[in-house]
């Protein structure tokens, strides 16, 4: 054979493999195995934690090797959830994450008045809600270029009293020094006559400990994380834990590039997290479970406060709410309106 007969088989063998590259389901090569990171601030022994791991689980086994989502707790990649609108987007230090929305305030001022913890009476309220937050929500995130895939419920919806000597009353509590978590609760309690102070949780124990406060505004679902029945062993029922739900979001850019059926693995097991959380917390079984280990590890669970005192802490809650939001600007104010009618008014 000549030269050019050479060259011609050559060339026609070498289309025939272009040819068979190109037809569906017969790639030259296996395409390398897309990697995630995902950050959440949780450590393992949290629920929250274990929701994600459940949801990071799931993608992995249905994504078969096309999608891999290393999970990784406790803010062990350093990021941090309040930088979280300026590194997500990038979608290259991290392409996913678990997120609470107030930790958006620094960015997003008007998280502050959005859904403050203890406006809403009953949890179930929290799931009429949620399409108004959602859009809310998605608005912040179409800006930053994240997309919002789901929500992970908290775990815990009972919020209780804390305290040293026993109190299940608003009148006992204004003789007492509180711990709250946020300025939203100062100024609730400042307004019913409870003086209140922000205290991290990191320093609660000691804080309790050696008298700096009296009492906390602590759910009782993770009061043994922290061991507070060794300080604050009498807990009394006061509010519903109802606040902004727990998100996951992704970088825009990571995900567009994600084939389509991954997409769809991706989204439906974020869906299916979201609805077994909801699930969970409305079922109000994991409070029951926590303050049974309360008391087993030597606290007390108190009588409820009233259902007078109970309404006039909502009272004072809503009253500051719409005052806060009302002083944040036409945008915080627009979502108070919003997310009120949501929930029934």
């Amino acid at each position: 054979m000549g030269k050019s007969a050479l060259r011609g088989a050559a060339v026609g063998a070498a289309a025939i493999v272009a040819a068979l590259a190109g037809v569906a389901g017969v790639p030259a090569e296996v395409s390398a195995q897309t990697t995630w990171k995902m950050h959440i601030v949780w450590v393992p022994a949290r629920p929250e934690a274990q929701a994600y791991k459940r949801f990071a689980d799931m993608v992995n086994e249905k994504a078969a090797g096309k999608l891999k989502i290393d999970l990784h707790q406790g803010g062990t990649l350093g990021v941090k959830d309040v930088d979280m609108l300026r590194i997500l987007p990038a979608g290259n230090v991290i392409q996913i994450a678990g997120l609470y929305p107030g930790y958006m305030t620094r960015d997003v001022p008007e998280y502050a008045s959005t859904l403050p913890p203890g406006v809403v009476k009953e949890p179930a309220k929290l799931v009429d809600g949620l399409p108004a937050l959602t859009k809310i929500y998605e608005e912040t995130y179409k800006k930053w270029g994240i997309e919002l895939l789901g929500y992970v419920m908290h775990p815990t919806r009972d919020t209780h009293i804390l305290c040293k000597e026993p109190v299940a009353s608003l009148a006992d509590l204004k003789s007492k020094k509180l711990r709250v978590w946020e300025k939203f609760h100062v100024d609730t309690f400042a307004s019913l006559g409870v003086s209140a102070q922000i205290v991290g949780q990191n320093d609660l124990y000691v804080a309790m400990k050696t008298g700096v406060v009296d009492c906390a505004v602590y759910p009782i679902g993770f009061a043994t994380t922290v061991s507070l029945q060794e300080v604050a062993p009498n807990a009394s029922y006061l509010f519903p834990y109802v606040l902004h739900p727990l998100h996951i979001i992704v970088s825009k850019k990571a995900y567009d590039a994600l084939p389509a059926d991954v997409r769809k693995i991706v989204a439906d097991a974020a869906q299916q997290t979201q609805q077994e959380t909801i699930k969970s917390y409305l079922s109000g079984n994991y409070d029951r479970e926590a303050a049974k280990l309360f008391v087993e590890k030597g606290g007390k669970e108190l009588p409820n406060f009233s259902d007078a005192d109970q309404a006039a802490f909502t009272k004072a809650a809503r009253e500051i709410w719409e005052k806060t939001a009302k002083s944040l600007g036409a945008k915080a104010s627009e979502n108070y309106d919003a997310v009120l009618k949501g929930l029934g008014g």
